[in-house]
């Protein structure tokens, strides 16, 4: 589908998969157009350790406003095939449609209204989510647009329902000259590779103590559905899936542990077996609680295609813990 030479324009300004999405692009030789907010951003990307020796293949884009119609329509002048990540995240707010729900849609339409428009566009990925209230397969779409929500993940996980569905819908109406993947990840989990201290990881990384709340001895009064996905293995998706071996206007399922799910509390036992030093300790001090909803998914259609395998539950969190430790300047 692509050559390496040939440019990729990922969106979703400096997020977690965001990052680590265009790490994996740059370290695969792929040239990335990265589309960031503000142009200061560009310095402190250029910079990162992490980016740094790639620079001379990645090229920032500003795009302050994804929403509107036309956004991209410059940006995408030679680009070959779009990552697409970019959406609002859950966070509180007095206006769930304004802030998360809307812009979610109008982002996915906008691209793909740009992407018509741009001759040598061949494939567009879409980031969307398991976690749209109840998705069990990828020919299933469960989602009810006159539904009020009462919380910043609810609104979150009907945005990407909507989404999904707008970029459906705009395909069946527009006789299209590139094709659509739509990536389907569970709960994304994983070190930050962003993260340079422990404060970069405590505010930047989206839901970090959540994600680690029984190990951090956190009681959690919801539960999280158990379908982990480690966020490399996400990243590695979309930088894959502009592949030709990977089929297009195809969805496809992320999750790890598969088909039954994980139990969250079962980072317990991990963190207990790489981690004896620490557990019990102030900084792992375990006994707390992360409620798991089961669901059962079905992603050997993924992993087949793709031709590997995702990460398993517990190499992730042990990841994860790892970085925590290390962010924290604690020997493991």
């Amino acid at each position: 589908m692509t050559s390496k030479e040939e440019v990729l324009l990922i969106t979703g300004p400096t997020g977690f998969v965001w990052f680590k999405t265009l790490l994996i692009a740059l370290e695969a030789g792929h040239t990335v157009r990265a589309v960031i907010r503000r142009a200061e951003q560009a310095k402190k990307l250029q910079t990162h350790p992490k980016i740094a020796p790639y620079a001379s293949k990645v090229e920032f884009a500003v795009l302050p406003d994804l929403t509107s119609a036309g956004a991209f329509d410059d940006k995408l002048e030679g680009v070959v095939a779009v990552l697409h990540i970019a959406s609002p995240l859950a966070a509180e707010s007095d206006d769930y449609d304004r802030d998360i729900i809307d812009p979610a849609v109008q982002i996915c339409t906008s691209m793909l209204q740009s992407a018509t428009k741009a001759p040598s566009v061949t494939r567009v990925v879409i980031t969307s989510s398991m976690v749209t209230d109840r998705i069990y397969t990828t020919s299933d779409i469960n989602s009810d647009p006159s539904r009020a929500v009462s919380s910043s993940m609810e609104a979150y996980c009907l945005s990407k329902a909507l989404a999904r569905v707008a970029a459906r819908d705009f395909m069946a109406a527009h006789k299209l000259h590139f094709d659509v993947v739509q990536l389907l990840p569970g709960v994304i989990i994983g070190p930050d590779d962003r993260a340079e201290n422990i404060t970069d990881l405590k505010n930047n990384t989206p839901l970090w103590d959540l994600k680690l709340s029984s190990v951090l001895g956190h009681q959690q009064p919801y539960p999280m559905v158990g379908v982990p996905i480690h966020v490399a293995d996400v990243a590695r998706a979309h930088v894959d899936a502009v592949k030709a071996s990977v089929s297009g206007n195809k969805d496809y399922l992320l999750a790890a542990g598969y088909p039954d799910g994980v139990a969250w509390d079962s980072m317990i036992d991990v963190a207990r077996r790489h981690f004896p030093r620490h557990c019990g300790s102030k900084i792992l001090p375990l006994g707390g609680t992360l409620p798991t909803t089961r669901w059962k998914v079905d992603c050997e259609d993924t992993e087949r295609t793709f031709g590997w395998k995702f990460c398993s539950f517990d190499d992730t969190m042990e990841e994860s813990i790892r970085q925590y430790l290390e962010l924290l300047d604690v020997k493991g």
